[in-house]
């Protein structure tokens, strides 16, 4: 279709979200397959003509490109350029343009940022405390770019669009796999993680204090008290938790507390954000609301809400 009309379109199922946005030139021809699931989109596009795209307002998802043709350049903290041998992981949060040259053809995917954190948390089995972050560029020649390129191809071709309208499962399963295809493949601060899980068999001391953290989830306890609750030096404890947990005595308790908290707002048993947080030692409400961002990847107002 054409640019108006493909515009007409878009702003029909997702809203006028570039309305202040200048129309590209008129003979710009736009073509493909887009489809979207909860947060979670996929498409197949091919772009006839060189054009460029605002954005006036920053979206909280990260989109992975797969050129096949052309180029495609994204300007945000630092440019970006996808070609046929380079794709690209982008941080919309950060997106201001991005231009489409020469014909321009790709593969893509665009996930929400809390949809990737929830579920890298259950796979890891504990809060994400950093902000997971993508390499910006990646060889397509890897046979993990291929194995996504294929995953979309899927996606949008004739075929599984009959069992895509068939039924309501569908749609939610092809969610899940797009988005662990992405946390498994393509590289992040979190890979090694997800590559090496934490051993099932923690050492005595260190499954005494974990038990007792996740008894009185309330009570902030040093870790020279949990040394002396399990008879063994501090520096023993500390090294046995980074090497079980993979993280600090401290940063551990922050989980147990978060995960306790999320617990308490998405059952409804507490009557504001405020309580939960002073009910798991968070004295600073404005500071629980930033860790449980970045571990969840979601406001704590929202999970008492019910919308995620």
């Amino acid at each position: 279709m054409n640019c108006d009309d493909f515009g007409a379109l878009f702003s029909k199922m997702f809203g006028n979200r570039y309305g202040d946005s200048p129309p590209p030139p008129k003979d710009i021809v736009i073509g493909g397959v887009y489809g979207r699931y909860e947060d979670v989109s996929f498409r197949r596009m091919h772009y006839r003509g060189d054009f460029a795209v605002e954005f006036p307002l920053p979206f909280d998802e990260v989109t992975f490109v797969i050129p096949s043709a052309g180029k495609i350049l994204f300007n945000h903290a630092t440019e970006s350029l996808g070609t046929t041998q380079v794709g690209l992981a982008v941080d919309k949060a950060e997106l201001r343009s991005m231009r489409f040259i020469d014909d321009h053809a790709h593969r893509g995917m665009s996930i929400g940022r809390w949809v990737l954190t929830e579920r890298l948390s259950t796979l890891l089995g504990r809060p994400i405390l950093q902000k997971l972050q993508f390499e910006p560029l990646v060889n397509l020649d890897s046979a993990a770019c291929q194995g996504i390129r294929a995953l979309i191809d899927l996606a949008t071709g004739t075929e599984f669009d009959l069992l895509m309208s068939a039924g309501t499962l569908l749609p939610s399963r092809l969610r899940e796999m797009l988005v662990d295809a992405v946390l498994e493949t393509w590289p992040h601060n979190f890979s090694e993680a997800l590559r090496h899980p934490q051993p099932m068999i923690a050492p005595r001391h260190v499954k005494q204090a974990i038990e007792y953290i996740q008894a009185h989830p309330q009570h902030l306890v040093s870790g020279t008290d949990l040394a002396q609750l399990s008879n063994v030096s501090l520096r023993a404890l500390q090294d046995g938790f980074r090497r079980f947990t993979g993280t600090s005595i401290v940063a551990y308790q922050r989980q147990v507390r978060l995960a306790r908290a999320r617990e308490a707002l998405a059952l409804g048993t507490v009557s504001s954000v405020s309580e939960v947080a002073l009910q798991y030692g968070f004295s600073n409400v404005g500071r629980f609301c930033q860790y449980f961002q970045r571990a969840y990847g979601v406001s704590p107002a929202d999970v008492r809400k019910g919308l995620r």
